[in-house]
C-alpha cells in the first residue's frame, strides 16, 4: 500500500474534522460492525418502469414514496428503508431523446417521523433558515423533493432543495406542483432521481430515496452495443447495519460519512454471473460521501479484462478509453454521483472469477493508496460447452457519436470560484465563495443563450465533486493553475468534476433552455446540507453584478440568447453535434 505524505495525513485529519482545535462534531468512518459473508446472493437488476398512462401527451409515471422493509443480505434481517414504488433502489425509468415524460412523486404515505436523527443545527431544518416561509408554522421533520440529477429543465421541473413538501401538505418557501415536466432534450444518458431536501439530504438519500433513470438516442442503437441482459446498471453505495438489520447513521450532522458495507443495486456484496462474451456496465456513484477508484481484480494479478470507457456523465467521449493494466488510466474515479459506462470482454475468460474493487483512500484526496472498502462485487465467468453467440461492437475498433466542443473565445465572462473551509456554530463546514446557500450577495447571473467558463479553486483538504444543475459542461483545465489537460475519461459531456485539493478546475459551459435559479453545489451530501451549495440565477438580459469570489473575464462573444417561455426553452446547446 502506497504511504500517505505527512502533509496528505495532515489534510485528511483536517477533512475528517479531527486535527487540531476544530470542534467535536467529528466524522464518521465506521469500521465493519457485522461480519457479512461476501458473494452470497445475486446482483439485482432493475426492471424498467412502465408508464401508468398518458398526461397532456405525455407518458406518465405516479411513484409514491413509502416506508417498507426489505432484505439486502441473506444474514441480515429485513431493512426499514424509504424509497420510491416501495423498491429500493427505485425503479428504472427509460425514455428516448425527445421523448417528453411527466413524473408526479407522493410521498403523503411516508410517517411524520423520520427514520434517522434530524441535527436542527443544519440549515433548512428550522424556520429561520427559509426566507419567505411562515414562521409560524414548524418547519416539518420529514420532508422531500425530488430531483433528476443532470436534465435540462425549467426551475419549477428541478426539484430543488427549498421545493418540499411534507407528508401532510406543508410546502416550502418555493414549493410547485409535484408534477415534473420532463423534455429530455439532450444527450444520451444513465443518471438518478433522488432526493434533495434542504438540510436532511443525506438522511433522505441514505434512507432509500434513490432511484435510476436513462435517456436512449437513435446513434447509441446504432453503436451496437450490448444490449438487453448483457446491458447492467450498477448503482455503487456503502451503507452500516446495526445488528437488527436497520440502518447505522450519525445522530449528528458530520462532515463525512462512510459506511461498512459495500451495496450495489440495493444488495450487500453481490455476485453476477456473465457469459463469456461483452458486457456494458453502466456504473453509477450513488453514495452520500464515498469515492470509488474501479477495478477489475483476480487471484493471480494476470490476465485481467479491460474496461473499455464510452461515456461519462452525458453522451459519449471523445473516444474509448481503455482503463486497467494496460490503459491509459489505472482506475475509474467516480466520485458522488459521476458515472461512467464501460465495455468488458469476457470472452477469453470462461470458468474464471473477478472482484470489482475499489483503491480510493478515504478521505479522498486526490489518491488511490488504498480503501478501508476494498471489494464491491463479485464476477463469476460461467463455461458453456458451446460458446454465446455475440455480435456486439468490439470496444477496440469503436468509433463514437460526434461531440459537442465549446468556442473558448465566445466565453464573456469568466467566474472564479473557490472552495473553502470554516467553522461555524462549533462545526466544521465546507463553503463556496466563502458563504453558503441563502446568500443573496453570492448569487451570480449568467445571461440565457451565453457561454462561461468557471474555475474551481480547492482551498480545502480534501477532494470535492461540484455539480451544476440546468447545464452540462466540458472540464477544459485542472492542475495547480488549470492549465493541465483533463483526464482521458473527463473528454465529454459532463455535470458534476472532481476538484482536488490544492487544485484548480476549469470548466466552459452554455447557458441555454431556461431562465431562472439553479443551485450548483458539492455532491458529497453531508457537504451539500451544510453550507456548500449556492445559487446561480439565468437571466433575459445582461447578468447583473458579479457577486462574491468573481472576475470578470477577457472573451469577446455576444451571445444574445432567446428564451422561449415558462417550459419552452430550446434544446440544450451542448447536444449540438451529439447523439441524433
Amino acid at each position: 500500500m502506497k504511504k500517505l505524505s505527512r502533509r496528505r495525513l495532515l489534510q485528511a485529519g483536517a477533512y475528517l474534522g479531527i486535527a487540531g482545535s476544530i470542534p467535536q462534531t467529528s466524522s464518521r468512518v465506521a469500521a465493519q460492525s457485522l461480519n457479512l459473508e461476501k458473494y452470497v446472493q445475486p446482483l439485482p437488476i432493475p426492471d424498467v418502469r412502465e408508464p401508468d398512462g398518458k398526461r397532456n401527451g405525455a407518458d406518465s409515471y405516479e411513484i409514491s414514496l413509502r416506508e417498507f422493509a426489505q432484505n439486502l443480505h441473506p444474514h441480515l434481517p429485513d431493512t426499514t428503508l424509504w424509497g420510491f414504488d416501495s423498491a429500493y433502489p427505485g425503479p428504472l425509468i427509460e425514455s428516448r431523446r425527445n421523448q417528453r415524460i411527466q413524473v408526479h412523486f407522493d410521498n403523503s404515505h411516508l410517517p411524520t417521523n423520520h427514520l434517522l436523527d434530524v441535527d436542527e443545527r443544519i440549515g433548512g431544518t428550522t424556520a429561520e433558515n427559509h426566507p419567505g416561509y411562515d414562521a409560524s408554522v414548524p418547519v416539518p421533520e420529514v420532508r422531500t423533493v425530488t430531483h433528476f440529477h443532470g436534465l435540462n429543465v425549467a426551475p419549477e421541473n428541478d426539484g430543488q432543495a427549498d421545493m418540499w413538501t411534507s407528508p401532510d401538505g406543508v410546502e416550502g418557501p418555493r414549493g410547485t406542483d409535484q408534477w415534473h415536466e420532463l423534455p429530455m432534450r439532450q444527450s444520451r444518458l444513465t443518471s438518478t432521481y433522488h432526493d434533495h431536501t434542504l438540510g436532511i439530504v443525506r438522511l433522505n438519500a441514505y434512507a432509500g430515496l434513490v432511484g435510476l433513470y436513462s435517456i436512449r438516442s437513435q446513434s447509441e442503437a446504432k453503436l451496437d452495443l450490448p444490449s438487453g441482459e448483457y446491458d447492467i446498471p450498477l448503482l455503487l453505495q456503502d451503507k452500516s447495519f446495526n445488528s437488527d438489520g436497520s440502518l447505522d447513521y450519525p445522530e449528528s450532522w458530520t462532515p463525512t460519512f462512510a459506511g461498512d458495507t459495500a451495496v450495489v443495486n440495493g444488495a450487500v456484496w453481490p455476485y453476477l454471473e456473465v457469459e463469456p462474451r461483452r458486457y456494458r456496465f453502466r456504473i453509477v456513484n450513488g453514495a452520500n460521501h464515498r469515492t470509488f477508484s474501479l477495478q477489475l481484480r483476480n487471484e493471480s494479478s494476470q490476465g485481467i479484462p479491460t474496461l473499455h470507457q464510452i461515456a461519462p456523465d452525458h453522451g459519449f467521449l471523445e473516444s474509448v478509453v481503455p482503463i486497467g493494466p494496460a490503459g491509459d488510466l489505472d482506475s475509474l474515479v467516480l466520485q458522488a454521483f459521476e458515472r461512467g459506462e464501460v465495455i468488458v470482454d469476457f470472452s477469453k475468460h470462461a470458468g474464471e472469477t473477478f472482484t470489482l474493487t475499489n483503491n480510493a483512500e478515504l478521505p479522498y484526496v486526490g489518491e488511490n493508496s488504498g480503501s478501508d472498502l476494498s471489494e464491491l462485487l463479485q464476477i463469476r465467468v460461467t463455461d458453456p460447452t458451446v460458446n454465446p453467440v455475440d455480435d456486439s461492437a468490439d470496444p477496440t475498433n469503436l468509433k463514437l457519436p460526434s461531440h459537442h466542443t465549446f468556442n473558448k473565445n465566445s466565453a464573456i465572462e469568466t467566474r472564479k470560484m473557490s472552495l473553502d473551509s470554516a467553522v461555524k456554530d462549533e462545526l466544521i463546514t465546507y463553503q463556496l465563495n466563502g458563504t453558503g446557500f441563502g446568500d443573496e450577495d453570492a448569487i451570480v447571473r449568467p445571461q440565457l443563450g451565453t457561454t462561461e467558463i468557471w474555475e474551481f479553486t480547492n482551498n480545502t483538504s480534501g477532494s470535492h465533486p461540484i455539480h451544476l444543475h440546468l447545464v452540462t459542461f466540458r472540464v477544459i483545465g485542472r492542475g495547480p493553475d488549470g492549465t493541465d489537460a483533463p483526464d482521458p475519461n473527463e473528454r465529454g459531456q459532463k455535470d458534476t468534476v472532481r476538484v482536488e485539493p490544492d487544485e484548480t478546475v476549469r470548466i466552459i459551459t452554455r447557458f441555454d433552455g431556461y431562465k431562472g435559479e439553479f443551485p450548483w453545489h458539492c455532491h458529497m451530501l453531508e457537504h451539500e446540507d451544510n453550507k456548500m451549495m449556492l445559487r446561480f440565477e439565468v437571466t433575459a438580459g445582461r447578468g447583473q453584478g458579479r457577486g462574491k469570489g468573481q472576475g470578470r473575464g477577457q472573451g469577446q462573444g455576444r451571445g444574445q440568447g432567446q428564451g422561449r417561455g415558462r417550459g419552452q426553452g430550446r434544446k440544450n446547446g451542448d447536444d449540438r453535434g451529439t447523439d441524433k
